[in-house]
């Protein structure tokens, strides 16, 4: 993949380039039931269990991006967001899984499925193959989440679990965040050989088909 003549980003070429993902991703049941208030208890915890096997995964990612960070602005960015995962994110899902009757015992012992386990697979490889690949799979997995919530406007549902997790994703820091991922990837890409900035675009696109997947498992 090359950078179009007309100067459009190559971040836009990534999401371009993972459709029909991108859309399934963004506006798929499981959001679409978040924000309308009508997801089982069943289906999310399904899926909360699972993201929360995730989040040691995306800690470890950052921890690996904060390595390849080329300067101290974006190692002290990347550092920042392994924060806010590690706490107050880590705090809601401890929060929910009490509201939602889920003991530890269950959600500390659950096997991951093979969504989770893909996604985990391709992030760790990625993180440990470069910085650029790192942020070809943090991109897409923040930017969708962004997308999403966003979408939800000033919407909430009554269910605090559900409002927060819009409400984790869809505000100004987080914005912010997927805005800066986007623009280090714009920055990179340029002075990468295409056949490198093919093989992002596949891991980006990879990425994003995945996030389908992993939303499609709450309902198995």
């Amino acid at each position: 993949m090359t950078q179009a003549a007309d100067s459009s980003r190559f971040s836009d070429h990534l999401r371009e380039n993972a459709e029909p993902f991108w859309r399934q991703s963004v506006d798929h049941r499981f959001t679409r039931e978040l924000i309308g208030d009508t997801l089982k208890d069943t289906d999310f915890t399904r899926y909360l269990i699972q993201d929360y096997a995730f989040l040691d995964t995306l800690a470890r990612v950052l921890e690996l991006a904060v390595g390849h960070a080329p300067n101290a602005d974006s190692k002290a960015r990347l550092a920042g967001f392994l924060e806010a995962v590690t706490g107050g994110e880590n705090d809601y899902f401890l929060r929910s899984f009490d509201a939602l009757g889920i003991s530890k015992e269950v959600w500390s012992t659950a096997e991951k499925n093979p969504a989770t386990q893909h996604l985990d697979n391709i992030m760790l490889n990625a993180a440990r193959s470069g910085y650029g690949e790192t942020l070809a799979v943090l991109l897409p997995a923040e930017w969708v989440y962004l997308s999403w919530a966003s979408a939800a406007g000033e919407a909430r549902p009554k269910r605090f679990y559900l409002a927060e997790w819009i409400e984790i994703h869809a505000n100004l820091d987080f914005a912010a965040f997927v805005e800066w991922l986007r623009g280090e990837t714009d920055r990179i890409a340029p002075a990468l050989p295409p056949r490198r900035r093919a093989h992002l675009a596949a891991l980006f696109r990879e990425m994003v088909r995945l996030e389908v997947a992993f939303f499609d498992a709450a309902y198995a």
